[in-house]
């Protein structure tokens, strides 16, 4: 991915990789040490093996118990629920690792098909920070289920 080229066995999606994938692409490969789950994986359409985005984490919970998740398609891939089942597998998953509390998502101000997608999955508003519009999901401590924060 770095060299600018797909392996053999992994075709690409026009658009794809995203800028912010190369990104963290770049630091997976400069790390000296595994960076371990709480990373960014490769989203891949099952019906014909074509990298079309990536979701994933900013890396491992804080000291509070926060993750931050992040996610991007090519933009022929919008739209068609994909986002939503990649984000929602990742928060499963985050859910039941212990020390997990809270999962985060910033999302660029006006990019209503982010928020309605964080919202759809439980996420809710926390304010603008930095220019990001904040979203916040936390389990429900009896049924260890997202729920919206009060």
């Amino acid at each position: 991915m770095l060299a600018g080229a797909p392996e053999p066995d992994l075709a690409w999606a026009e658009g794809w990789p995203l800028a912010p994938v190369l990104g963290i692409a770049g630091r997976i490969a400069a790390a000296s040490e595994p960076l371990g789950p709480f990373s960014a994986y490769v989203i891949v359409l099952e019906s014909d093996g074509t990298a079309i985005g990536d979701a994933g984490f900013h890396g491992p919970p804080s000291a509070d118990g926060e993750l931050e998740v992040g996610y991007a398609l090519v933009p022929a891939a919008r739209g068609a629920g994909l986002a939503g089942e990649a984000v929602g597998l990742l928060i499963e998953w985050a859910l039941s690792q212990s020390g997990v509390r809270a999962i985060a998502a910033r999302v660029d101000s006006g990019n209503a098909a982010s928020e309605r997608l964080l919202r759809r999955l439980g996420f809710a508003s926390d304010g603008e920070h930095d220019g990001w519009h904040r979203f916040v999901l936390r389990p429900s401590s009896s049924q260890g289920q997202p729920v919206a924060p009060a």
